[in-house]
């Protein structure tokens, strides 16, 4: 299953309110939705509209979210092996630590899904 697919089939994942309104946090969620805007890594799906950041955003997303203590999901699939936080009712970022070939890897990224 990949990487997509297991993000879109997560339950609970969308919802239109329960992010933080801490000022950090709306940075956080406003860089990783401008980048996605700058970089056309927005998605319109059937009920929602999902913006992917990956780079130094997500990295400073992923990093906010552990210095939040937001606990780390272990998910592993035949694209690799990925660490996942929660964005509480929005969605999450991951860091990628093996790839397919479970080969040492680091790469980044959160996607936040946003009900129309």
């Amino acid at each position: 299953m990949s990487i997509f697919v297991l993000l879109l089939c997560a339950p609970g994942v969308a919802a239109s309110s329960g992010v933080s309104v801490e000022p950090e946090a709306l940075a956080h969620y406003s860089y990783c939705v401008n980048e996605a805007k700058d970089r056309s890594f927005v998605f319109v799906l059937s009920r929602q509209i999902l913006y992917r950041c990956h780079g130094d955003v997500a990295v400073s997303y992923f990093n906010y979210l552990g210095h939040h203590r937001v606990p780390d999901r272990r998910v592993a699939d035949e694209t690799g092996v990925y660490l996942f936080r929660t964005i509480s009712g929005v969605g999450r970022c991951w860091n990628k630590i093996l790839d397919e070939a479970h080969l040492p890897v680091s790469a980044f990224g959160c996607e936040i899904f946003v009900d129309i």
